[in-house]
């Protein structure tokens, strides 16, 4: 099914054939069954991967593919032959800023760093070389992590980073930690041994330290170092602890401080519980100390990250003093003693942290930080820092012993009461401390604080005047804040001071001050949901009491330690009987005489004041705290939907005390509290609609009483995000298992807990309808901040009641039917509410009765001129058009899904429910066509509706847009549009307004669609074409050569057209047959073209009138002839698929009314006119494909002399135009069939004529035959033999775009596996053609040569030269010019098809290229011709960083020594950097054979001994770039060897006016080559400082009186080292002695004037 639809030259087949192929391939049979799997096709594809290996756009899912065939069956599949090219590609694909002479290649293999990161780790071990291939891998991609170095590669360097230990991890754990399954084990001989997971971490960590403190993406590499701790904490966390410690005593780079306290986070787990690297927890309490600091005021982002450092460290220790431990535990280790005795300082380090949160909060009082700011609201920074407080705090006083606690504990106490903090920040901060002690230790921390808070608070209000006051005195604000908070715990805890706390609400849940009662009424809720939360008692890391006697438990045993899910010890605490008459008394108390108040302000019996009302309404408010108690009201649900079945709800119930709280005189607190807020929002409507605040709080009720049944939504969901987060920092990817934490594990219980109260689902009750209705009310209210804060909780609403839409939709119509203008803010808010939810808006709802009653409403709106209003409109339009899928109008059930549905009852376990019978199946049925038939009528009367508007209605052109755009997004395959909605379309494509016609055009496509009839189809044998004969392998052979073009069989009667063998697809073929092939049957087989208008249908009918007047044509093809955006406008697929319907739904019909206008539009030169006509003819060509041959042949009689004439008058603008043109018109099409357009377009291209039109004759021809590929091969050679002569043109556009040309044409020359070579020309035969008229530019190269005369002598004496020679030659350029020009023409066209061919074709380079290299490398520097300077530069830049085959290496290389033998400086340099960038790009693919690094080591060295200075210093540059990568290893004995040569004697004087003799010029040169050596050793390593760097730097010292140049290379080498390693001096310098440093420092200082 898919092979034959592997075709490389078709890219939209192969990419979806590709994906498909892996989605489907079996990649995970056993291995005694991989013969029907992956071996059928293993090597196969690999080859076609090899043979298309320029980046095709199918190479990511092909990668794919081999990463999870890999995964699947490790050990099983021999990786070894292609791990050098993966790995090659695998470099390749992350774009690195490696090319020649900065010139970029515009092809990018597209490999996602997932896939290569899975396929790296699946080969991995059993003896592969995958692993060496990964270190010089890591080694090269290396430097691009530094800090320094910013590019776009980075993003895809730090994700390859994060996955490739992730990936290695969890194939370690499936080896050693999972439970076996039905998956092939790995066999033992290919499992990962200790040693391959050292040899894995050794290979990522250098790469991991580098970019720890890169700029970005710290979050990939502490998920890397996590890893890679996790794997070997010995190799990994010793170094981030000495970086921890270095950048502890750092002040000037703080951002090092919080990258390593962030990789220190990440490493926490591990290195805490010691293990392998037993130092590890040793470092803790020490690590606690030296970071509290962090906690600095001035610094908010250290201040975080120091805070998630504590609250880690934190939650993996104990912090309980048991410095006492070696008294009673004789068998400890040296480690665990000093861990033992350093537990000393656990309090002194809690009591210090307490310190410096105390200062953070007293340096963030809202007094001292912003005076100048006039609003109270705090700002993100201060809420994030008061969450990061919160967690931290409690995090560490869970841990704590009670001892510490109490300490810490009585110092909380003395601040708290020792001063009078502000409440909007400061007073927040430290109440959330005091939230956190509560919820620790509720008991402790209620006995020592909230007695005094009690007593203070009522001391304090004790006068009645104070109740009046609406400016409190902050100190009783102070201790309210506080007082609020601290009752934040258990209920159980609160029982014994409920009378003391009642006390405290009754004196100031009605204080006068708007910050008084809110925090009063906080009190409340927070009493109240401390009293019915069920929570677990403690998160502690261990269970277990940490107050146990030292001698009997020692807890840094369990430091680290995982919890046990199946053994917790979870105790939680579930409110009882007493906790329940509590809350009942509290309610009975407090909320009947609110509710009272409020409904006699409702009925204006009392006055209240708009504080004194949001005074009552926050009550209201905090009594709903305890909601989980608070049963919803028993009423029977609306039917929304006509359903069979029964409309249930599903409340998960919580088993508490004494059961539920109701009102004194026993009714429903929800309906009660309900019933009152839903007749005072109708009083505020009436006389406050002003008051914002209260309808704020009317909201809140809203949501509570709607939504948040048991609790905050928006609280679970952060929550989740919160445990997701510590989950992933905290867990253990090796051992799996769910072996997390005992504090991860209980929260991931109570979220469980969390998430079945949240599933719990309602059925939409009156008085949750009428509370959605209270909602939108708001949603539209005249106050944007109301109807924001009503709209998003409506939007929630709506996604939790199913079909709860239909609620709103008569309201919302009510509201449309306003005017816009009188008012406004309704109008807006019901468009608002009409556009949300965001992914599901209510206006794209799948219900046809909705659609029906609401767009045509939408259309009928009185239109408003306001912007808000006008965007809102756009928006609409834009959100129907993006959010409404063509959705269902008729439902059929087959009887197949019938019967699959009876058989459920013959399987097990079988439904609970009766059999269904078969008359309930026809009833069903019966049902189902009723609403189908429904559906239809609404679906017709919308479209009816609509047009009723547009036709019958004066609609505001805004709105007549929408309507038509309403029309458009209504298209139905099932249901064609109606004659009248047909006429109205193609009317409105001659409509004035440009808007309205682009979406007329686009609704003419649909609708032209709609009328398309069947063509029939007939099955063939393809190789009854070629007598049976069977294709060995894919390309060209005689099976398919039926279906390649012929200009002798090409179709020229009628019976040829009609011979089934015309196969449109082009993929067909190529690789392989299907047994049949389903080709298109005879034309008069076909629906008939020649019908009379009465044949037609009432839609095709409608059609024909609209075209058959030639009135409408010329006004359609003058308004498409127009030009909308100057230099924007480009050729418009809708308008050419119209076109292309229109002529194959009627044929040649209306053809003689175009004919005309495109014989005028082609002359005409402005740019649109020419692009309509391209439009229209690419329509008319693709139109007529099931013509019959005499209509065919009709039409190119006709259109021939059109396209000539086009082809004649092409502009500048519109010659792009012209090509989509007719590689539209080619596309999916058999060549054959189209013969009338190649020869056309084949016909004297390069006629003389100006340049410009032979360039697009070219461009035309080649958009044409780019469509067809391998199935031209005739027209590729008839065109490269016309075209041989033109190779030289005179004109540089018209040489760029032969070298174009020449892509296509040689593109199909190539060989799959077990296939046949193309029949198209040869890259070969044409290059051995081509290269002996280049031969003449060898002799004008010297011309190139810098003849600066401190070399030139040199190059006289050692070549045996004179200077007579070379001007003989320049004398003979001059003579031979003509000749000369000719070649030179001819090699810019030759580069410029290499180029093109590296971007574009299928292979990037070719043996054969390589034979231009020489010459290449010799006119890259050719002065005399810009031109051709730049091409050589391109070709070289992309044959550089072009893949290179295994096969072709040898080739390359030869190459390049032959290069470096030249006798131009030039050549030789250019061939050095060439080798730079070839041997980084393909640097693993010439690592596979030890003769290859042999070769390009002897150049580089060869050419550092060159007699040109500028020659040398580019192969010391070269070398130092090997080094880098690890290309070649950094040996003693290559070292050495420079050195030896470095020590070379040289007369150091010489006679004035003389220059050296030959003998001394050759001594300095090899000098000079020993000390570039050198140079090169060190700038290879520009962020490190390895063992052997000082002791070359000893050894540059002594030559630094040498001659030059050896000093200045010194001092520029000695330059670069010191910027380079600047950043980290402190670090490096400790590798040097003392007498290296100073010898450094001679170095780098210069020599002063007076020495």
């Amino acid at each position: 099914m898919f092979r034959p639809r592997l075709c490389p030259f078709d890219s939209g087949a192969m990419c979806t054939t590709v994906e498909m192929l892996e989605w489907f391939l079996p990649i995970s049979l056993p291995p005694v069954k991989s013969c029907l799997g992956h071996q059928l096709w293993f090597h196969e594809f690999m080859n076609l991967w090899e043979v298309c290996h320029n980046a095709p756009a199918w190479e990511g899912d092909i990668l794919w593919l081999m990463a999870r065939l890999a995964r699947c069956n490790i050990g099983y599949i021999d990786w070894e032959p292609y791990i050098p090219l993966m790995f090659t590609r695998f470099l390749r694909s992350l774009n690195l800023p490696v090319s020649y002479k900065n010139v970029q290649s515009s092809k990018h293999h597209k490999l996602d760093s997932s896939a290569i990161a899975l396929w790296t780790v699946s080969v991995v071990g059993g003896g592969s070389t995958a692993q060496k291939y990964l270190d010089k891998f890591m080694k090269a991609i290396e430097s691009y992590f530094h800090p320094a170095n910013f590019g776009r590669w980075l993003v895809k360097l730090k994700d390859l980073l994060r996955k490739l230990p992730y990936y290695f991890i969890q194939r370690l754990h499936t080896e050693r930690y999972k439970k076996l399954t039905w998956e092939t084990p790995i066999p033992d001989s290919h499992r990962l041994t200790e040693e391959d997971i050292t040899n894995f971490v050794q290979s990522i960590k250098p790469v991991a330290m580098q970019a720890m403190f890169s700029k970005m993406g710290l979050v990939e590499v502490s998920q890397a170092l996590q890893h890679l701790a996790t794997l070997r904490p010995t190799i990994i966390i010793p170094q981030i602890i000495e970086r921890m410690y270095s950048t502890l005593e750092m002040l000037t780079e703080p951002h090092k401080l919080t990258a390593a306290m962030q990789c220190m986070v990440a490493v926490a787990r591990p290195m805490v519980q010691g293990g392998a690297y037993k130092e590890g927890p040793t470092h803790v309490i020490p690590l606690l100390m030296s970071t509290l600091p962090g906690i600095d005021p001035n610094d908010i982002k250290k201040c975080f990250v120091t805070f998630q450092f504590i609250s880690t460290f934190a939650a993996l220790v104990p912090i309980v003093d048991c410095s006492s431990a070696p008294e009673y535990w004789r068998n400890l280790t040296e480690e665990e003693e000093m861990i033992a005795l350093a537990t000393a300082d656990f309090e002194d380090f809690v009591l210090q942290f307490l310190d410096r949160c105390f200062l953070l909060i007293e340096s963030s009082s809202m007094e001292v930080t912003r005076l100048e700011r006039e609003e109270d609201k705090r700002s993100k920074l201060e809420n994030m820092a008061e969450g990061a407080l919160s967690s931290t705090c409690t995090t560490v006083l869970m841990q704590t012993s009670s001892q510490i606690f109490k300490s810490a504990l009585k110092k909380l106490h003395s601040f708290v009461t020792g001063r009078i903090l502000e409440t909007k920040v400061a007073g927040h901060f430290i109440a959330t401390v005091v939230r956190s002690f509560s919820k620790v230790n509720p008991e402790e921390t209620l006995r020592v604080l909230l007695p005094h808070l009690c007593d203070t608070v009522l001391t304090l209000v004790e006068s009645d005047d104070i109740l009046e006051e609406e400016i409190l005195d902050n100190e009783l604000l102070y201790n309210l804040l506080l007082l609020s908070e601290v009752v934040d715990c258990r209920g159980n805890a609160l029982l014994p001071y409920m009378g003391m706390l009642q006390r405290v609400l009754d004196r100031t849940l009605h204080l006068a001050c708007r910050e008084g009662f809110l925090s009063s009424s906080c009190i409340l809720r927070h009493i109240l949901s401390g009293l019915t939360s069920i929570t677990p008692v403690e998160y502690r890391s261990v269970p277990g009491s940490f107050d146990r006697p030292v001698k009997d438990y020692l807890p840094i045993k369990d430091w680290g330690m995982p919890g046990n899910p199946y053994s917790m010890q979870l105790k939680w605490y579930v409110p009882g009987n007493n906790e329940v008459a509590c809350v009942q008394s509290l309610i009975s108390r407090y909320l009947p005489p609110e509710l009272q108040r409020i409904n006699s302000f409702i009925s204006d019996e009392v006055q209240l004041t708009r504080e004194e009302l949001q005074c009552s309404l926050g009550i209201v408010i905090a009594v709903l705290g305890c909601r989980s108690m608070l049963p919803v009201w028993d009423e029977p649900p609306v039917k929304l939907i006509d359903s069979c079945l029964p409309i249930t709800p599903f409340l998960p119930s919580v088993d508490v005390g004494g059961g539920h709280v109701t009102m004194p005189d026993g009714s429903n607190v929800r309906k009660s509290v309900a019933d009152t807020v839903n007749r005072l929002q109708e009083k505020l409507l009436l006389c406050r609609e002003d008051d914002t605040k209260s309808f704020f709080s009317l909201i809140v009720l809203w949501e509570y009483l709607l939504i948040d049944r048991f609790g905050s939504k928006s609280c679970y969901e952060v929550h989740w995000k919160n445990f997701r987060m510590l989950k992933k920092v905290l867990e253990n990817k090796l051992v799996g298992q769910k072996r997390h934490l005992r504090a991860l594990l209980i929260d991931r219980t109570m979220l469980q807990h969390e998430s079945l109260l949240e599933q719990g689902s309602m059925c939409l009750t009156p008085t949750h309808r009428q509370m959605m209705i209270n909602l939108l009310t708001l949603s539209t209210s005249h106050y944007s901040e109301v109807r924001s804060r009503a709209q998003v909780k409506l939007f929630t609403a709506l996604d939790q009641f199913s079909y709860s839409y239909t609620v709103l939709i008569p309201h919302l119509l009510r509201n449309l039917q306003q005017d816009s203008s009188q008012f406004h803010e309704q109008f807006k808010g019901s468009l608002y509410v009409l556009l949300g939810p965001k992914q599901n808006p209510l206006v794209t709802r799948h219900d046809w009765e909705m659609l029906m009653n609401l767009w045509p409403a939408i259309v009928r709106t009185k239109p408003s001129e306001k912007l808000s209003v006008i965007r809102l409109i756009e928006n609409i339009v834009e959100s129907v058009h993006k959010h409404f899928p063509t959705i269902t109008i008729s439902l059929q059930i087959p009887e197949l899904c019938l019967a699959a549905a009876r058989q459920l009852w013959n399987s097990s376990p079988a439904p609970c429910f009766q059999v269904v019978s078969d008359e309930e199946v026809a009833i069903g049925m019966q049902q189902l066509e009723d609403r189908n038939q429904y559906n239809t009528d609404q679906y017709l009367a919308l479209l009816d509706s609509l047009m009723d508007a547009m036709q019958q209605e004066n609609l505001h052109w805004r709105y007549r847009s929408m309507a038509l755009s309403f029309l458009r997004d209504l298209v139905h395959p099932d249901l064609p549009y109606s004659a009248r909605t047909v006429r109205y379309f193609l009317h409105t494509l001659i409509h004035d307004s440009l808007e309205l016609r682009k979406i007329a055009i686009r609704s003419t496509v649909f609708l032209l669609k709609q009328q398309k009839r069947a063509h029939k189809k007939i099955l063939i044998d393809p190789l009854s074409f070629s007598g049976g004969e069977k294709a060995k392998g894919p390309g060209d052979h005689a099976s398919n050569r039926w279906v390649q073009y012929c200009s002798k069989t090409r179709p020229l009667t009628a019976e040829a057209w009609d011979t089934p063998c015309y196969v449109h697809k082009p993929y067909h073929g190529f690789y392989c047959w299907p047994e049949q092939v389903e080709v298109y049957a005879a034309s008069g087989e076909q629906p008939a073209l020649d019908r009379s208008h009465d044949e037609l249908t009432a839609e095709e009918k409608e059609v024909d009138l609209f075209f058959s007047d030639q009135q409408n044509v010329d006004r359609l093809v003058e308004l498409l002839a127009l030009e909308e955006k100057k230099g924007k406008d480009k050729f418009n697929g809708y308008r050419f698929i119209m076109f292309k319907g229109l002529f194959r739904n009627h044929g040649d019909t209306y053809l003689n009314h175009f004919l005309p206008h495109l014989e005028r539009l082609v002359t005409d030169k402005h740019e649109s006119s020419q692009r309509c006509a391209a439009e229209i003819i690419a329509g008319i060509i693709r139109g007529s494909k099931h013509w019959p041959f005499h209509k065919v042949s009709a039409l190119w009689k006709a259109l021939a002399p059109i396209i000539r004439l086009a082809l004649l008058n092409m502009t500048v603008e519109t010659i792009a135009d012209w090509g989509i043109c007719f590689a539209t018109s080619s596309e999916n099409r058999d060549p054959n069939r189209h013969h009338w357009l190649l020869e056309l377009l084949m016909e004297d291209p390069l006629r003389d004529e100006a340049s410009f039109i032979e360039c697009g004759r070219l461009y035309t021809l080649q958009g044409a035959l780019n469509q067809q590929e391998w199935r031209v091969s005739e027209l590729f050679h008839r065109l490269l033999s016309y075209l041989k002569p033109f190779l030289t043109h005179p004109f540089q556009n018209v040489r760029e775009r032969l070298g174009s040309v020449l892509t296509n044409i040689f593109e199909p020359d190539i060989l799959l596996l077990g296939g046949s070579r193309t029949t198209s020309p040869h890259i070969t035969t044409f290059v051995s053609e081509i290269i002996p008229q280049l031969a003449v530019l060898y002799q004008i190269g010297p011309k190139a040569l810098d003849s600066s005369s401190n070399h030139i002598e040199l190059r006289k004496k050692l070549s045996g030269e004179s200077a007579d020679p070379v001007m003989n030659m320049l004398e003979n350029m001059q003579v031979n010019g003509e000749e000369r020009d000719v070649a030179i023409r001819l090699l810019k066209t030759v580069c410029r098809w290499v180029t093109g061919s590296i971007s574009r074709a299928q292979y990037a380079t070719v043996a054969e290229y390589y034979e231009f290299f020489p010459l290449v490398c010799l006119m890259s520097n050719y002065d005399a011709d810009e031109e051709l300077s730049r091409s050589c530069v391109s070709m070289l830049a992309m044959m550089g960083q072009a893949l290179m085959l295994p096969q072709h290496v040898p080739v390359v290389l030869q190459s390049v020594s032959k290069v470096s033998e030249s006798i131009s400086w030039w050549a030789r340099s250019s061939c050095l950097e060439f080798l730079q960038v070839v041997v980084f790009h393909n640097m693993a693919t010439i690592l596979s054979k030890q003769v290859w690094i042999r070769e390009v080591l002897d150049i580089v060295l060869q050419l550092l001994e060159d007699d040109w200075l500028e020659v040398r210093e580019k192969a010391s540059q070269v070398l130092g770039g090997l080094l880098h990568c690890n290309f070649i290893e950094s040996t003693d004995d290559l070292i050495e060897k420079f050195k030896l040569k470095s020590k070379t004697k040289v007369k150091k004087q010489q006679v004035h006016g003389h220059a050296m003799d030959a003998v001394d010029l050759q001594s300095l040169r090899l000098r000079h080559s020993g000390i570039l050596g050198l140079c090169a050793f060190i700038n290879a390593y520009p962020y490190d400082v390895p063992e052997f760097v000082p002791d070359v730097f000893l050894h540059l010292g002594d030559h630094l009186n040498d001659p030059q140049p050896i000093p200045s290379t010194i001092r520029k080498t000695l330059g670069d080292f010191k910027r380079t390693h600047h950043d980290n001096w402190e670090q490096h310098s400790l590798k040097f002695t003392e007498q290296q440093l100073g010898v450094l420092r001679d170095l780098t200082i210069p020599p002063t004037y007076y020495a």
